[in-house]
């Protein structure tokens, strides 16, 4: 019986797909929109992505993207401080912003919520179907298409970072890189099909319902005040500690250990874009707690000079 080689849970060969090292400065803008099938914005059963086709989806689009969205911040943050151009109010474009992307979260978690119902009481996938698309019998249809959604609302929510900017108010490293690379790790979930991917949709949009709320009734009165305000993080901070939690199922379906050869089969879609997420969760937990001690942890002398 061979020892087992736990290096080959590590998925070395698609960690390296996430580096846009084929990718020069003008091959970034090259990109086909020609082919774009605009029909599958619309709710489908039968909703399938497909690199290149479906829009928005070509993985230079997707490296283009977060560039554009990372010069373009930091160039108005620069400009605003060489300058020194006081902060815009935006106050109604705010309050807008935040009101799509409320009524948005409701149409994306209603639309999971509803499907995965549906999924795992009328299907032989079970409630099996929150975590595991199995290789031999893959989930398919409607379900992803929500995934498809929520990928395309995190290009959106680039503005959330540019109204921050052009308001001159504190941008901390978390709002960066929770945006920028938010984008790729819901997109790696598309091509797999990664049922998983269901679990922190739902949770994620149930989250932003009641932050954008929040955001929107600030931006258009900010002197209200929520009593529920603190609770936001908190539940972000919950969200993310659960996200390990129910990890688990995911794990025992899909990893197990072949003897003969001492390495691990997956019989579960995803592991690559599964073992990215997670990754990533970690880093935004630990970035979550470190913003959450700061801010409702302070010692008093600095919260008065706050």
């Amino acid at each position: 019986m061979a020892e087992p080689n736990y290096l080959d849970l590590v998925p070395t060969e698609f960690f390296k797909t996430l580096i846009p090292s084929e990718y020069s400065l003008q091959s970034l803008f090259e990109v086909d929109y020609s082919k774009w099938d605009w029909s599958q914005l619309l709710p489908s059963n039968n909703f399938k992505f497909v690199e290149g086709v479906t829009p928005f989806s070509n993985k230079n689009f997707i490296f283009l993207s977060i560039f554009v969205y990372l010069l373009t911040v930091l160039t108005i943050k620069f400009l605003f401080s060489v300058l020194n151009i006081k902060g815009w109010k935006l106050g109604f474009v705010s309050g807008i912003h935040n009101l799509i992307l409320c009524i948005w979260s409701l149409f994306m978690w209603v639309g999971i919520s509803y499907d995965l119902f549906i999924l795992f009481t009328t299907t032989e996938h079970g409630i099996n179907a929150l975590f595991c698309s199995p290789k031999s019998n893959p989930i398919t249809g409607r379900i992803f298409y929500w995934h498809y959604i929520y990928f395309v609302s995190k290009f959106y929510e680039f503005i959330d970072t540019l109204i921050i900017v052009l308001k001159r108010r504190q941008l901390i490293f978390l709002h960066i890189w929770h945006h920028a690379i938010v984008v790729l790790i819901v997109w790696t979930w598309l091509p797999s099909g990664v049922a998983y991917a269901s679990v922190g949709m739902f949770a994620n949009t149930l989250v932003h319902i009641f932050m954008y709320y929040y955001y929107f009734r600030t931006s258009i009165n900010p002197s209200v005040r929520i009593w529920w305000k603190s609770y936001l993080t908190s539940g972000q901070l919950f969200q993310f500690t659960m996200s390990f939690i129910l990890a688990i199922p995911f794990l025992l379906q899909d990893i197990s250990f072949n003897s003969s050869t001492g390495g691990f089969d997956h019989s579960c879609k995803g592991w690559g874009p599964f073992a990215f997420t997670m990754v990533n969760n970690l880093i935004f937990l630990l970035l979550f707690i470190n913003f959450y001690l700061k801010t409702y942890f302070k010692p008093k002398s600095s919260k008065k000079t706050d």
